[in-house]
């Protein structure tokens, strides 16, 4: 410390060198000057270092000085997170004068300057020197490194921008140079008159976007706002084409070579006007499609890719139409998949209509503009327009900006898919709804709890409740005028939605079965859980001031000399994660929270009945995109053990690492799973071991069993009754919803419920006066909840996500299909002799995977409308994924291929074995060894 104030003195001969941090920030209000302090490197250190530079104390300098190895320059690169600030590393000698006379002659912001001795850095081949000052950004060279060998963990933070938010603004063009570029442009256009009318077809909003960017592009370039339109291709009357000088076209792909509902209309009036004359109109098109979604190769894929953009090109040309450039292509299959050929088919069409120069970073009503990193730096920590965008009444949709920033407050925006088509017809907006999810950890929630969700989803939601693979409920179809009151009916019954979804640690899973231990000691797993999820809540008081404060406890709270108090978020800064993060504990020997799939997982490990601490896995992941092959599920790694009260800040070390060096250039790549594939399950150990200051121990024992629900009832130690329900694919309606409400009213102040991964229900702390009125209510009711009432072993174990209609990502049905698949394949398994025999099995109408499909022992993924792929092969305790064994196949297909293997498990199984080992063990397929092989593994 001594060594490194007087080579500062030697550097900066005037250097007002303080005794603390709060005397230098203190002097820093004088401002008399660049106000020094000298600290060593540790992790309190560094936090308050943090808290000052974001406080905005311009005129502070601190040299942090470290000592010991090793030497993580990671947290000193953060700096620049906030926009300038003057940031070095340097070993401590003679060069380190550069970076601190640098630092002292640094007068726009705050200077922050790294020393390490040489002892603290002998060995560390990749010690990085570097220096970053911004007022060298105009020339491109702010960022500096001496030698040629960046640290890893460096060259990933700037290769990934990761919470360099200074950086997307400096890419942004200014308002009004924006607005004086369009100016220029707008003077320079000859014809003021010309217009230009862009449609498009589009399911998941990639062809919507496209449409989009053209339409601001044009805006920019000059044209009127007036004479850009941008709609639907159901919207634009057919007959009037005639009178359009130009229609741009972005057209994606539905199933097998079908429109989208949104363009189906208007393809099918076109083709019955053959009296259309439209030789005054030029046109072009861009297509969109995977050319290997039909199979790599095949004459499906062949056929279909892009079939709706080429046919209506043939089309218009028949009409008389005259293409003013050759129709583009983007497909999924190429490396930015539909962005090359949208890259390059744009310029071409830019040029021609003369707005090629002109910044398409413009407003207008036609967004999206900005990317979800960009989104959540400039909406006041997820705050953006959606209060006063909830109070509008004149739409039923928020803004694109605010459907973003909504999800990490626990809702999604969706629309009525099956009404799409008839409300576009009407001219009216499509039928939109939000989607709100509760925040339950663990899944628990007392009987009055319960009863205050059955009133919320009978008064301003659809009239059930969805219980999901997330262990917690959710709502649909809530009006959105009915968001706030939706919001607050929960708050009353201490029941939140902060970070039920969004790019946060999202709701922490835990065991529900009862049976696996004694109910104190589930009790203080469970405690567990809650300390994780609290740890890693996000900060902002935005959920509040939006959804739940109002009058002057409103203002107040929101107006302090005029503006909104300053807020932190320690784990998440500006830019909170690249994508969600999920957790999950599991209680052996069960493993129904499916804890290999989540991005960390913590494993009990129980010895002579005493908690010692949990198995740490981390890297798990289920989610892809069909035929993109960078994108793959992945299993978790088992990586240590940690003790009990370690469990959050581990799980906050994980995190971090995800945080700083999570994929913030491309979502399909962001998730931890990622960052565990590309640096390795060690490195990123080490990692997590150094933001912890001590080392992991070796992981212990442990053996899961089974992953299934209870179904029946059990007595627990304390005398109280607990009993596992099965609830079909989770949705709580008719018998079912009233059975759950009159034993909610029988169990006020004495039990409560706990939801389960697998979509059901298990009745807790049933008092032995009340199980015959329980037992009672579900025979009366006909509620499933034994061996005899769940049917079969295949309805006991079958998991859906909600998908069509509500759900924007789904290609095919999901919740509404299954248990009519199920009771097909229920008549086969009977026949077979296996009707009893516990499967998974499990459907998504997208690759999403939120049904977590890819471990189960038959596994349905949606393509088109009635058409999936099907995996087999996961093992029944969740430890292998499951293989590709069909592709594209209908409901027909499906049983034609699953009974006569469905008879040999009958015949041919050994005792005790599983339907996926089965499999594996006959060679009906190959087992997934790893997630990196999902794409390479199927051939048998």
């Amino acid at each position: 410390m001594d060594r490194a104030t007087v080579l500062l003195r030697q550097a900066c001969k005037d250097a007002k060198v303080h005794s603390s941090l709060a005397a230098a920030t203190s002097a820093c209000t004088e401002g008399a000057g660049k106000q020094w302090v000298t600290l060593a490197l540790t992790k309190e250190s560094l936090a308050e270092v943090h808290v000052a530079i974001s406080q905005g104390t311009g005129q502070l300098a601190v040299l942090l000085v470290a000592t010991t190895a090793p030497v993580s320059q990671i947290e000193v690169l953060r700096a620049m997170e906030y926009g300038g600030v003057y940031v070095a590393s340097a070993e401590l000698g003679a060069g380190a004068a550069t970076a601190l006379t640098e630092a002292a002659s640094f007068t726009d912001g705050p200077s922050l300057v790294l020393l390490a001795e040489p002892a603290a850095l002998k060995g560390d081949e990749n010690w990085t020197a570097f220096r970053y000052d911004p007022r060298r950004e105009d020339a491109g060279n702010a960022f500096t490194a001496e030698g040629d060998r960046v640290r890893k963990e460096i060259q990933g933070f700037l290769s990934r921008q990761n919470l360099l938010t200074l950086i997307a603004k400096k890419t942004l063009p200014s308002a009004a140079a924006a607005d004086a570029e369009s100016g220029e442009l707008s003077a320079g256009l000859a014809d003021a008159s010309k217009t230009v009318t862009i449609l498009y077809s589009s399911d998941t909003g990639h062809a919507e976007e496209c449409a989009k960017a053209v339409a601001r592009q044009c805006r920019n370039g000059g044209f009127a706002s007036s004479a850009v339109r941008c709609a639907t291709m159901d919207s634009f009357d057919v007959g009037a084409l005639a009178s359009e000088p130009l229609i741009v076209f972005a057209v994606a792909t539905a199933g097998k070579g079908e429109f989208c509902g949104n363009g189906r209309s208007f393809f099918t009036k076109l083709s019955e006007r053959s009296d259309l004359n439209l030789k005054d109109m030029k046109y072009c098109i861009f297509g969109l499609g995977d050319s290997h979604y039909w199979g790599k190769g095949t004459e499906d894929s062949k056929i279909n890719f892009a079939k709706p953009a080429r046919d209506l090109d043939t089309l218009l040309e028949e009409r008389g139409a005259v293409r003013m450039l050759p129709t583009g292509f983007g497909d999924d299959q190429d490396v930015d998949q539909y962005h090359t050929g949208f890259g390059e088919w744009k310029s071409q069409l830019y040029s021609r209509l003369g707005v090629d120069q002109a910044a398409a970073g413009g407003g207008g009503d036609d967004g999206p503009v900005k990317t979800d990193e960009q989104i959540k730096v400039e909406t006041k920590q997820l705050r953006g327009s959606m209060k006063e965008s909830l109070d509008d009444i004149t739409t039923g949709q928020i803004p694109f900006q605010d459907t973003k920033l909504i999800k990490s407050h626990g809702s999604y925006q969706q629309d009525d898919r099956d009404l799409r088509e008839e409300r576009q017809k009407m001219g009216v907006e499509n039928a939109f709804s939000f989607m709100i999810r509760v925040r339950l950890p663990g899944g628990y929630c007392t009987a009055e709890q319960w009863l205050a969700m059955d009133d919320i989803c009978e008064k301003f939601a659809n009239g059930t409740l969805k219980i999901t693979t997330r262990q917690t409920w959710q709502v649909h179809g809530v009006l959105k005028r009915d968001v706030k009151d939706t919001m607050r009916a929960m708050n009353k019954a201490c029941m939140d939605t902060v970070a039920a979804c969004g790019d946060v640690c999202r709701n922490v899973l835990c065991t529900s079965r009862p049976d696996v231990c004694s109910k104190a000691l589930h009790e203080e797993i469970l405690h567990y859980t809650y300390n994780i999820h609290d740890h890693c809540l996000p900060r902002s008081g935005a959920y509040h001031e939006i959804f739940l404060m109002q009058g002057d406890e409103m203002a107040e709270k929101t107006q302090i000399m005029g503006s909104t108090p300053v807020e932190e978020e320690p784990l998440y800064g500006l830019t909170y994660l690249p994508r969600k993060y999920k957790v999950a504990v599991a209680i052996p020997p069960s493993n129904d929270v499916d804890l290999f799939a989540h991005c960390a997982g913590f494993i009990a490990i129980i010895e002579g009945g005493k908690l010692q601490g949990f198995n740490v896995a981390v890297g798990g992941g289920l989610g892809f995109t069909h035929n993109n092959q960078k994108t793959h599920p992945r299993l978790a790694d088992v990586i240590g053990f940690c003790k009990p009260s370690d469990a959050k800040y581990v799980c906050e070390c994980i995190l971090t690492v995800a945080r700083d060096f999570g994929d913030r250039t491309g979502r399909k790549h962001a998730r931890v799973k990622y960052t565990v594939e590309d640096y390795g399950a060690e490195w990123f150990k080490e990692q997590i071991e150094d933001r912890l200051g001590f080392k992991l121990e070796t992981a212990r024992p442990y053996k899961f069993e089974h992953r299934g629900d209870l179904h029946g009832w059990k007595k627990c130690d304390d005398g109280t009754w607990s009993c596992g329900l099965l609830v079909p694919i989770g949705r709580v309606k008719d018998n079912s919803r009233v059975c759950l409400r009159k034993i909610a009213q029988e169990l006020k102040g004495k039990g409560a419920f706990r939801m389960t991964c697998n979509q059901s229900v298990v009745l807790e702390s049933i008092p032995e006066a009340k199980k015959a009125v329980v037992q009672k209510l579900l025979e009366e009711y006909k509620v499933m909840h034994s061996q005899e009432t769940t049917v079969s072993g295949l309805r006991r174990n079958m998991v859906a996500c909600v998908a069509l209609p509500t759900c924007p990502l789904a290609f095919a049905e999901a919740e509404r299909y299954l248990p009519t698949l199920v009771e097909r394949l229920e008549v086969v398994a009977e026949k077979c002799g296996i009707g009893q025999q516990d499967i998974v099995i499990r459907m998504t109408g997208c690759p999403n995977s939120c049904g977590r499909p890819s471990m189960a022992e038959i596994g349905f993924i949606g393509k088109a409308p009635g058409t999936y792929n099907m995996y087999l092969g996961a093992d029944f305790v969740g430890h292998r994924l499951n293989t590709l064994y069909a592709e594209s196949i209908s409901e027909d297909q499906i049983i034609k291929i699953l009974t006569p293997i469905f008879g040999r498990y009958g015949k041919e199984r050994e005792k005790g074995e599983a339907f996926g080992d089965f499999l594996v063990r006959t060679k009906i397929v190959k087992p997934m060894k790893d997630g990196r092989d999902w794409w390479t593994t199927p051939e048998v």
